[in-house]
């Protein structure tokens, strides 16, 4: 069943960083138009400070109301409000969970069995993600951390693979094209973040101080990016671009020992990781349902987030086109700035009057 227990902030950040390595690692190079690689070891410069500032208002909140998510404070102003809110938020986390999964059928329907049907295997790893949900926040917690044990060191083996192919002369000028497409990106790369709403939703489910680990959080998984980005520029240089999953082609190059090829390592950790974001945000969409309306039993919110999943990715499945019209980077960024910005914003605005009211009362 999902458990009530809190998971601790080490457990809460690592889990974030496997779920934002993810979506690194799935970096689709077709995405990024008028930027080189050599631009994308700067972007991360701009990315974190985009970052810091759409987490501010989540901030403010947190040091008001440090035992309460946004849905939480939202209640206390007015039930439909926050139900309404919550609804938002499962349509958000809904949406990324359908583009995660989207996202896992191209890759493994282009790179590893561009040759066979891999719908059965589409419901198979939702049906599984369900039940690392169902498992709860707490499982969840405890699994990100021996997942990121095998996770980590796997990276840094595949990189370190790589060095000798290395050659900086692959590297072109920074700011090519000029500093606009560069920052177009960073933005974008902010969009496709959802974990910053999920800070924003799992406060109260987390011990101890949140604050410094965001940091720590948001300037470890930019740099694996940077890293990531010099490895695939310096070694692959303009034929990166080339490629639909330039990362698992970069590690298909690495060679160790007898092994001519790692990219099956990779692709272990890209379905580590995947599972791991998959099962949050399930489990994100099914606690806030039974919330907003408690009536219904969990476990049936699990069931019904399941099987709408199942239908809405094999209705996507095997077509690109429906792929590139559902992973918008536009959706993502309206979606993280609403659930990021816009509604922590409105509900200071709220908190503001409400004092303002009781001032005036006294």
């Amino acid at each position: 069943m999902i458990t009530k227990g809190k998971i601790s902030a080490f457990q809460f950040y690592v889990m974030l960083f496997l779920s934002r390595t993810l979506t690194t690692v799935t970096y689709i190079s077709s995405y990024t138009k008028n930027v080189r690689l050599s631009d994308m070891l700067v972007q991360p410069i701009f990315r974190i400070f985009f970052g810091i500032i759409i987490m501010i208002p989540v901030y403010v909140l947190y040091k008001k109301y440090n035992d309460k998510s946004v849905i939480d404070l939202a209640r206390e102003r007015s039930e439909n409000l926050s139900k309404i809110i919550s609804v938002f938020y499962v349509i958000a986390f809904f949406y990324f969970t359908v583009v995660t999964i989207a996202r896992l059928d191209v890759f493994t329907g282009t790179v590893v069995f561009p040759e066979t049907n891999v719908n059965f295997m589409l419901v198979f790893v939702i049906i599984f993600c369900c039940y690392g949900a169902y498992l709860g926040f707490e499982a969840l917690g405890r699994s990100s951390v021996l997942t990121a044990v095998l996770v980590i060191p796997a990276i840094i083996f595949i990189l370190c693979a790589l060095t000798d192919k290395v050659d900086l002369l692959n590297l072109s000028s920074v700011f090519y094209n000029g500093v606009t497409p560069v920052i177009k990106t960073a933005i974008d790369s902010v969009g496709q973040t959802i974990e910053y709403a999920m800070i924003a939703i799992a406060l109260p489910k987390v011990n101890g101080k949140l604050t410094k680990g965001f940091f720590v959080w948001l300037l470890s998984q930019t740099l694996l990016m940077a890293i990531l980005f010099f490895f695939a520029g310096s070694v692959m240089g303009n034929f990166a671009a080339t490629q639909l999953f330039p990362f698992h082609t970069l590690a298909s190059l690495a060679e160790f020992a007898m092994f001519d090829r790692l990219d099956a390592i990779f692709t272990s950790v890209w379905i580590m990781c995947a599972f791991i974001k998959a099962s949050l945000l399930i489990f994100l969409q099914a606690d806030i349902l039974f919330k907003a309306f408690p009536k219904i039993k969990k476990g049936s919110y699990l069931v019904a987030i399941g099987t709408v999943t199942i239908i809405t990715n094999l209705v996507i499945a095997g077509e690109i086109e429906r792929f590139s019209i559902i992973d918008s980077s536009i959706i993502k960024i309206l979606v993280t700035v609403i659930t990021v910005l816009l509604i922590p914003c409105i509900l200071l605005i709220f908190g503001r009057k409400r004092s303002g009211e009781k001032c005036e009362e006294s």
